[in-house]
Order: structure tokens, then C-alpha cells, then sequence
């Protein structure tokens, strides 16, 4: 049985090959987007190729009967990646705003999944996991604070809410499919801290610049599906 099923047995064969071919589609535009766009300049297409490589995970998880606060949170994403991939102080920010409340999304899909124990973040290795994400959380808050400008609030801001993103993963078991969502969201948060390593800490003339683009997008698109793929199936 495919990983990515339907959770409704009446939605049939029919949505298990079109959130399939969603899936697939979606992998192709991230592909695409990795080795031919993600680190040139803004463009129609750059953003389109961009934009569908998530937005055909959200479909495929609606397809599939995935909860809506995962789809609300892959449809967040995909607006976030538009905003983000446009050349614009403005979208920027939507971006970050859309990019948080996809965050919030995934928390609540963690929170109240059947198989979420709140006790597990105070047994170990998962507490030391939790403190952890905290104290990276702290130094990349103080970090930014110092190096993003006029934009510090808004990304010191984003930065408790991707922690508290990777702590609410941690309420669910590190077994079966389930463990591909655990994983996800850990990606998640090591793409958001290379980006925000890139925006606003790494120079122009650093060289470490010419593979940030292929980190993030790597690590976040792999993100999105491990998570979606994941909280479908588990």
C-alpha cells in the first residue's frame, strides 16, 4: 500500500492515483526549482515553479483526507514561498507572517494527532531535544537581532514559533511512518536557520553563498514532503 492513502476508504482508488500524480508533480517542480532556479534572480517563472512545488503537496493532502490544519499549513507555505520569492520589502514580510502561521498549522496538526503523548517532552533524550531547540533558538534570535536591520522584529519574532514548531514534533513517536513527519520538521527548522544564515548573516562575497540556495531548498522541500507523507499515512 502506497504511503500517501487516503484516510477515507470511500475517496477510492481514484484519489489514491491523483494525490499520487499530485505528489509526484509537486516533486518534479521542486526538482526543477533546485537545479535550475533557486539561486538565480526573481522571475515569473522562478516564482510559478516555486510556488507549485508546494502547492501540489497541499492538493495531494487534501486529495488524500489529510486534516485541514496540515493542509492550511502546506497552504501557508506555498503563499509564504511566493511572497519570499518575490524582490520586495513588503512580500517579505507576508512572507515571514505566512511562513509562521503555517508553523502554528503544523503545531496544531502535532498537538492533536492521535498518537501525540504531551509526557514525552519531559523523558529523555527528548527533553534534552527540547532544551536543546531552545537555547539554538536563543543565540539565532540574539544573532538576528544584530544583523537584520529594519526587518529584526519581524524574523526575531519567526524564530520562538519554528522552535515551538520542532518541540510540538516531539510529542509524537519516533516509529513507523509517523517517524518521516519527526523527521520533517526538524529539516523544517535547519532550512529556516541556513536561510536566515544567508539573508542576513553570510556576506555577498562569502562562498558558502553559492550552496545556501541548494541547502534550503533541499532541506525544505524534503521537509514538506516527509511531513506531509507522514501525518497522511500515520
Amino acid at each position: 500500500m502506497s504511503l500517501l492513502t487516503p484516510l477515507s476508504a470511500g475517496e477510492g482508488r481514484d484519489a489514491v492515483a491523483l494525490a499520487q500524480v499530485l505528489l509526484a508533480l509537486g516533486g518534479v517542480c521542486a526538482l526543477v526549482y533546485w537545479v535550475g532556479y533557486c539561486y538565480r534572480a526573481e522571475s515569473v517563472v522562478r516564482s510559478f515553479v516555486k510556488t507549485a512545488s508546494v502547492t501540489c503537496l497541499a492538493l495531494a493532502g487534501w486529495v488524500a483526507g489529510g486534516d485541514w490544519p496540515l493542509i492550511a499549513a502546506l497552504g501557508f507555505c506555498a503563499l509564504g514561498d511566493f511572497a519570499l520569492s518575490r524582490d520586495s520589502a513588503r512580500l517579505f514580510l507576508l512572507g515571514v507572517g505566512a511562513f509562521a502561521l503555517g508553523h502554528l498549522c503544523y503545531i496544531a496538526t502535532f498537538l492533536t494527532h492521535p498518537s501525540a503523548d504531551m509526557s514525552r517532552l519531559g523523558a529523555q533524550p527528548r527533553l534534552t531535544a527540547v532544551i536543546g531547540l531552545g537555547l539554538v533558538g536563543l543565540g539565532m534570535a540574539v544573532l538576528l537581532y544584530r544583523t537584520a536591520g529594519a526587518l529584526r522584529f519581524a524574523v526575531v519574532a519567526y524564530v520562538p514559533v519554528i522552535v515551538a514548531m520542532g518541540c510540538a514534533a516531539l510529542v509524537l513517536p519516533a516509529s513507523g511512518v509517523l517517524v518521516l513527519a519527526f523527521f520533517g520538521a526538524f529539516l523544517f527548522i535547519l532550512s529556516d536557520f541556513v536561510l536566515s544564515l544567508e539573508l542576513f548573516v553570510l556576506t555577498a562575497a562569502n562562498p558558502l553563498r553559492r550552496l545556501t540556495p541548494f541547502a534550503v531548498w533541499g532541506t525544505y522541500w524534503g521537509a514538506q514532503a516527509l511531513l506531509l507523507t507522514g501525518l497522511v499515512a500515520g
